[in-house]
């Protein structure tokens, strides 16, 4: 990316990739398809079938009954971040949004960006080898201290430990997809290729990556509801807030992949979206 031209402030870009998600919403709806659709049903079934008890003290018993049942849509969940990162990978690299809303879109295209997705996720996993000195170490502070914390102080050390190797992960995570988006456009993943063409702005790809993220962040607001219809009604807005964050960030990765990596935009032909 040093082609000797002032780069953008960083929110300015993380806005940039906020507009081109929400300038469109029916594009924006199209991209996140049926499996959204699909996942946000089984959701909302789910909290008014099995809805969460107001006694903590029945909060385990519910968990081990219910959270089988979340294998389901979580496959969906998977299914719904896989096609919009396919999809405005391609919207942003080719021009190309013919996809219908109710169009499958799991192809070898889709499972091989998937996988190597999957993979990029677990190659990141060692960093969290640096967290647990770290809360070893807190822990053993406050014991040779014989200071007692509250769990909601605990809780907040937890965070702040975790905080750096996170953001290592997050940044480590987003060089490596964008040697993916290449599978979106009929081209060869390689994480090299990622690793290499991102050389110099990991600093700036992990404050991208968190920025465009952050409406995902709200839904954490919800986990504590426990009136069935308040929570059947945070997975409809927590699936808006979904296609937000991942279409943003999608956008992101794309536009790196072809900022450092040369890939020009062009049109594909017009033909009607896909039945």
């Amino acid at each position: 990316m040093e082609d000797g031209r002032r780069k953008p402030v960083v929110w300015h870009e993380a806005a940039a990739a906020f507009r081109e998600v929400l300038s469109d919403p029916g594009r924006t709806a199209r991209f996140a398809g049926m499996p959204a659709l699909v996942m946000m049903a089984l959701y909302v079934i789910l909290a008014l079938t099995y809805p969460r008890p107001a006694n903590p003290a029945l909060e385990d018993a519910w968990e081990n009954e219910v959270l089988p049942l979340y294998l389901i849509p979580t496959f969906f969940n998977a299914w719904f971040f896989i096609r919009m990162q396919v999809w405005w990978a391609r919207w942003v690299l080719l021009a190309d949004d013919r996809v219908a809303f109710l169009s499958p879109s799991l192809g070898r295209r889709e499972l091989a960006y998937f996988t190597w997705s999957l993979a990029a996720a677990v190659t990141t996993l060692p960093v969290l080898v640096f967290l647990l000195p770290l809360l070893s170490l807190i822990q053993s502070a406050l014991v040779a201290l014989g200071m007692e914390m509250p769990t909601s102080v605990m809780n907040g050390l937890v965070v702040m430990a975790a905080l750096p190797p996170v953001l290592i992960m997050a940044g480590i995570y987003g060089r490596l997809m964008v040697g993916v988006v290449p599978l979106a456009v009929g081209g060869v993943a390689s994480f090299r290729q990622g690793w290499v063409a991102t050389r110099g702005v990991s600093l700036r790809l992990t404050a991208l990556s968190l920025l465009t993220v952050l409406p995902s962040l709200i839904t954490l607001v919800f986990s504590r509801l426990t009136d069935p219809v308040e929570i059947a009604a945070s997975y409809a807005v927590s699936v808006g807030l979904y296609g937000v964050a991942w279409g943003a960030y999608a956008v992101m990765v794309a536009r790196f992949y072809g900022l450092t990596l040369g890939r020009a935009r062009r049109s594909v032909p017009a033909v009607a979206p896909s039945p």
